[in-house]
């Protein structure tokens, strides 16, 4: 999920002037709910991070209900979540919001100074962390023959039961037994298992595992939002050109062990002879060298290396922005951006992008281009 399908009026709204509406959801692991006035703070999204979303927020407790008294209080970490949402009030009195995403709160931090009221600093992580810490307490085996989005399925329900998937269908399957030690991540191991079919794997704002091949950066759909002059919704912007990491290919060998198979080896490059990254162009070729045990054939093995490509392409051309707020984005969203005097004018995926939960905060976005708009 590139964007979420905010309404045309929330859009609009937030394209003048509007009255910011955020709170957020505080669901104990009994399910009492309380619902937060978000005084501060911020959700941060980064395509790249170990950990896609990470929560920063402050709220205060004008009656003392809030502050905890201890471990079994609401705001403790441990099993609380938060759900935080922002979006607008119209001038008829209804909101409109969005989900900012699912959080396990990790740390609390009450400040009680002279005079007025205590302040909360709530941070709190996406399920993936929780996920991360819940290691492997003995030797995991996936089993030969197992589908890997199942594998995948069967490792995140030891520690959540109940998700729901929005993942790929797949016919690809182990060739041997598949073992993890004693201490070992197991967001690590479905990450390494969804990177083999040749996709990103993360919950998204409504908790969803998501299991999808990365933006294609070469055939980018039309725009979610657009950043033009005269709209006033671009502050500010910067470039930077960059030869690191750099990478312009990938060159993945599948080695699948428990068959008498060969190993299969398969290459991408970088063949848009407009890019500046172009594999036979000035820049030359720069690959990145891959091993994967799960790939059996060469048409799975070019498949994967096509979608491994498609992460990597862009980062030699970054493009930073700030402007108005809009709390309908997600890692991937295509943005068109125009700036004359900056010679900006074209398509870009979003990479990281922040969502503050006050009116006063602004929203600032890295992206990454790879075609100009309508090339």
């Amino acid at each position: 999920m590139a964007v979420q399908r905010a309404s045309a009026r929330l859009l609009a709204e937030i394209r003048r002037s509007h009255q910011v509406y955020a709170y957020i959801d505080v669901i104990s692991p009994t399910q009492e709910r309380m619902r937060l006035p978000a005084t501060g703070g911020e959700v941060n999204c980064d395509r790249t991070a170990s950990v896609r979303r990470t929560c920063k927020a402050t709220c205060v407790d004008p009656l003392g209900t809030l502050v905890p008294e201890g471990p079994a209080s609401l705001l403790t970490p441990y099993g609380t979540e938060l759900r935080p949402y922002r979006g607008v009030r119209y001038s008829d009195g209804t909101t409109d919001v969005l989900p900012l995403g699912v959080f396990r709160l990790a740390k609390v931090s009450v400040s009680d100074g002279t005079g007025g009221s205590p302040d909360i600093q709530l941070d709190a992580y996406d399920l993936s962390r929780t996920v991360a810490r819940d290691k492997f307490v003995s030797p995991y085996v996936i089993a030969e023959g197992t589908n890997i989005v199942d594998a995948i399925k069967a490792i995140l329900e030891r520690t959540f039961p109940d998700l729901s998937y929005d993942a790929i269908s797949t016919t690809r399957t182990t060739t041997a037994p598949r073992l993890y030690d004693v201490g070992d991540d197991p967001w690590e191991a479905v990450t390494e298992l969804a990177t083999s079919l040749g996709c990103d794997i993360y919950f998204d704002v409504e908790g969803w595992v998501v299991i999808a091949p990365p933006v294609d950066i070469d055939a980018l759909p039309s725009p979610d939002f657009q950043y033009m002059p005269g709209q006033g919704k671009l502050l500010d912007l910067s470039r930077v050109f960059t030869d690191e990491p750099g990478y312009n290919g990938v060159v993945l060998t599948g080695e699948s062990p428990g068959d008498e198979l060969p190993p299969v080896r398969a290459v991408a490059w970088d063949e848009e002879p407009t890019s500046a990254t172009y594999h036979l162009g000035p820049y030359g070729e720069v690959p990145m060298f891959l091993t994967d045990q799960l790939i059996k054939t060469a048409e799975e093995a070019q498949a994967t290396a096509d979608q491994l490509l498609r992460n990597l392409l862009g980062f030699s051309a970054q493009l930073s922005i700030t402007g108005i707020v809009n709390p309908a984005y997600e890692a991937g969203a295509v943005i068109e951006v125009v700036r004359e005097r900056s010679h900006v004018s074209g398509l870009y995926a979003v990479d990281s992008f922040n969502v503050p939960l006050d009116a006063k905060g602004t929203q600032s976005l890295t992206l990454r281009q790879k075609r100009t708009a309508g090339g």
